[in-house]
């Protein structure tokens, strides 16, 4: 029943390692999103400041045009009213003169009306430019509170994209340290036998069979010891690395042998790692057997670079993840 049960486990182990990773690149595409968003909103703002400097303009020409007509039905009225004069004193000069006077009142009376007819059409084009007037002001008040309500809106998406890219590149940069720490710490080791890369931002450290363990064995030899040792030095000042130890083989003999033999050396790997004094809450150990290589399994050099232990450190992600979630 164990012997069944077994790989189950390591599936399970081997599937929770991946899902890091995964918040890592969520986190990326909601940077880009929030990105996105920010010129939108930066695009949106453009367009509302346009519309108000063109009601703004509106707005002027039509102050104008209501100053013209107030002058207009000034001057309408100055009119009128010198004319209602002219045909008072008329009456009490001419009044023995009924004929003429007449004449000239019935002429003074059609003018009279057609100024007011004229001043009746002023006040109500006035009338209806002050209300054209009011709705302008009205809509420009509108204008302007979306635009305050965009501009908000865009600082706040802002500060939400520096925050995110502040902490992504925080991260990248622990990572490029602590890659820079484990090659000085790992100097004099062969490169066939030990590399050092950053990738989808994790660090791996990758130990060769040939370094670590003799053929078929899950026993550390001293060599291999020493380079595990010197990482963990490292990893001690570094308390926010999660740390993964992958086991690996080629295909040369039984696929299940090979399951058992990868997830053995990945936990000799890590009883190195706790006994120098890593947390073991810290490490997750994990068997690939030959089911992940790095180069063909055809020819003899392919199998050596299969056949491998690797380190994986990730920054932990929990304050990018929390940002993200707000």
């Amino acid at each position: 029943m164990l012997r069944y049960l077994l790989p189950v486990f390591i599936l399970a182990l081997s599937l929770s390692s991946c899902v890091g990773y995964q918040k890592y690149e969520a986190a990326l595409a909601d940077r880009d999103k929030l990105q996105t968003n920010y010129n939108d909103l930066e695009q949106q703002l453009e367009t509302a400041q346009s519309q108000n400097k063109t009601l703004r303009e509106q707005k002027t020409n039509l102050e104008k045009d209501v100053a013209e007509t107030r002058q207009d039905l000034r001057t309408l009225q100055n009119r009128y009213n010198q004319l209602d004069k002219a045909n008072e004193d008329l009456l009490k000069r001419y009044d023995r003169m009924l004929e003429q006077n007449e004449k000239m009142l019935e002429s003074s009376s059609d003018e009279r009306q057609n100024l007011m007819a004229q001043l009746t059409l002023k006040e109500q084009e006035l009338d209806r430019r002050e209300r054209q007037l009011r709705e302008l002001e009205s809509e420009i008040k509108q204008r302007e509170t979306e635009t305050e309500a965009l501009r908000k809106s865009l600082v706040e998406r802002e500060a939400r994209v520096n925050e995110l890219e502040s902490a992504i590149t925080e991260k990248d940069e622990k990572l490029k340290a602590l890659r820079e720490r484990i090659n000085q710490a790992l100097l004099g080791f062969s490169d066939t036998d030990l590399t050092v890369r950053e990738q989808n931002g994790k660090v791996y450290v990758s130990l060769s069979q040939n370094l670590l363990f003799p053929s078929g064995s899950k026993t550390i030899n001293s060599a291999g010891k020493d380079a595990i040792q010197k990482v963990a030095e490292v990893l001690k000042n570094n308390p926010d690395i999660a740390i993964t130890v992958e086991g690996h083989t080629d295909t040369d003999g039984d696929a299940a042998f090979n399951w058992d033999l990868s997830v053995g050396r990945a936990t000799s790997v890590v009883k190195v790692l706790t006994a120098d004094g890593l947390d073991p809450a810290r490490i997750t150990a994990a068997g690939r057997g030959e089911f992940y290589p790095v180069a063909s399994n055809d020819t003899a050099k392919g199998k050596a670079q299969n056949r491998r232990t690797e380190i994986i450190l990730t920054p932990k992600l929990e304050a990018l993840y929390e940002l993200i979630g707000e």
